[in-house]
C-alpha cells in the first residue's frame, strides 16, 4: 500500500505481481515506464526483461531491506539502475519523478558493432544492454572458438572479452591488429589476475584491463577512456572506485545514497537516479583502500538524469567538486586517492 501512494504521488499507476513469471507475462504485454524490484529475489526476472531489446531502457530500481556495497553491486550486476530502502519512500517518489515519462524508443546504433564474449548470460545481457543505450549495436560469442573468431571482424568497433573465455587474449588481440582492426578490447578478468593482465597489455594501444566482477558500466568506462586507438590522458586520472555514498544538500536533514562511479583529485562521481537539486552538497564515504569515513563539502559539477533521447555514455548520477571538509577528512581522501594512483601505476 505504501508503494501504491508513492506511485500515485508520482503520476504512476503501480501494477504489482506476486512472482517473476506473472511479472513476465504482463510486461509482454503491456509498456512500463519503471519497473520496482525486491532485491532478494529479482536476478531472474530482470535478466529475462534485459534480454528483450524492448526493455534495454527501462529503468529498473531494486528495492533492498539493508543499504551498503554488496547491495549495490548485487543489483547493478543484474541490471538495476539504483537501489533504494524499501522502508522508506520519500526516496523513491523523488526518483520516480526524475524518470521520463515517454515509452522508451530503441536505442540508435550509431557508435558501431560492439562484440560481448562472455559466457555467463546474466553478465552478457547486462553489459549488452550499457552498450546498446551507448550507441552500439551488439553481438555476443559464447565460445572461445567464436570469440576469436567473431574479433578479427573488420566491423567491430569495441570487443568486451572475458578472461577465461578468451584466455589467449593477447592472440586475439594481435590476430584483430594483424588483419587492420581499429577496434578497442577492453580485457575482463577475475580480481587476482588484473595486475598481472595489465602488465602484460601495458603499452597495447586501445586496450583497457577491468575486474570481470564489476557493475557492467565498467565496461563503458573503460570503453570511454580508449579514445582514438590510445589511452584517454588526463592531468587528473579519473579511476575506478565503488562504494556506497550517503549524500544530502548542504543544511538538508537526511541522507539520501547512491553509489560511487569513478573518483579523481578532488572529484568523484555518484550513481543515482536522483541528483540532488542543491548547488552544495554534503557526502560521507570510505575513500578508496580505507575503512575510515569521511564527510566532505562538494559543489555539483553537472547532473546527468536518465533520459531516453540520448546515448547512455555515463550512468545517472552527478559530478561532484571537493571543495570543503574538515583538514583530517580532506587529508584522508587525498592520502587515499594518491594511494590507489600509485597502486595502479
Amino acid at each position: 500500500m505504501a508503494l501504491s501512494v508513492v506511485a500515485e504521488q508520482a503520476a504512476f499507476t503501480l501494477h504489482t505481481a506476486d512472482s517473476a513469471e506473472e511479472a513476465g507475462r504482463w510486461l509482454e504485454s503491456h509498456d512500463a515506464m519503471a519497473m520496482l524490484l525486491d532485491t532478494e529475489a529479482s536476478e531472474s526476472l530482470a535478466v529475462q526483461t534485459r534480454s528483450s531489446a524492448r526493455h534495454a531502457r527501462l529503468p529498473m530500481i531494486a528495492l533492498a531491506r539493508e543499504m551498503g556495497d554488496l547491495c549495490f553491486s548485487n543489483a547493478f550486476s543484474w541490471g538495476a539502475d539504483d537501489v533504494l530502502p524499501l522502508c522508506v519512500t520519500r526516496p523513491l517518489l523523488t526518483r520516480l519523478r526524475s524518470l521520463p515519462r515517454e515509452v522508451a524508443t530503441l536505442p540508435a546504433s550509431g557508435r558501431g558493432t560492439a562484440l560481448v564474449a562472455e559466457s555467463d548470460k546474466a553478465r552478457r545481457t547486462v553489459v549488452g544492454r550499457v552498450l546498446r543505450n551507448a550507441g552500439y549495436s551488439v553481438m555476443f560469442a559464447v565460445t572461445k572458438d567464436d570469440a576469436a573468431r567473431f574479433a578479427v571482424q573488420e566491423d567491430i568497433a569495441l570487443a568486451v572479452l572475458n578472461a577465461e573465455l578468451a584466455d589467449d587474449y593477447s592472440a586475439t588481440i594481435e590476430a584483430a591488429r594483424n588483419v587492420g582492426s581499429k577496434a578497442n578490447f577492453i580485457v575482463c578478468a577475475n580480481p587476482r589476475d588484473l595486475k598481472a593482465i595489465r602488465a602484460e597489455l601495458d603499452g597495447a594501444l586501445g586496450v583497457g584491463v577491468i575486474d570481470a566482477f564489476a557493475p557492467p558500466e565498467n565496461v563503458l568506462f573503460a570503453s570511454n577512456e580508449l579514445k582514438g586507438g590510445s589511452v584517454n590522458n588526463r592531468r587528473s586520472p579519473r579511476i575506478l572506485y565503488g562504494t556506497t555514498v550517503a549524500f544530502r544538500g548542504a543544511g538538508r536533514e537526511k541522507d539520501d545514497f547512491g553509489f560511487c562511479y569513478n573518483v579523481s583529485e578532488g572529484g568523484l562521481y555518484v550513481r543515482t537516479l536522483a541528483a540532488p537539486e542543491d548547488d552544495e552538497v554534503w557526502v560521507e564515504m570510505c575513500p578508496p583502500r580505507s575503512e575510515r569515513r569521511v564527510r566532505l563539502v562538494g559543489k555539483v559539477a553537472w547532473r546527468r538524469r536518465f533520459n531516453h533521447n540520448e546515448f547512455a555514455t555515463v550512468p545517472p548520477g552527478f559530478g561532484l567538486s571537493i571543495v570543503d571538509g574538515a583538514k583530517g577528512d580532506l587529508q584522508a581522501w587525498n592520502d587515499a586517492y594518491t594511494a590507489i594512483c600509485e597502486a595502479l601505476g
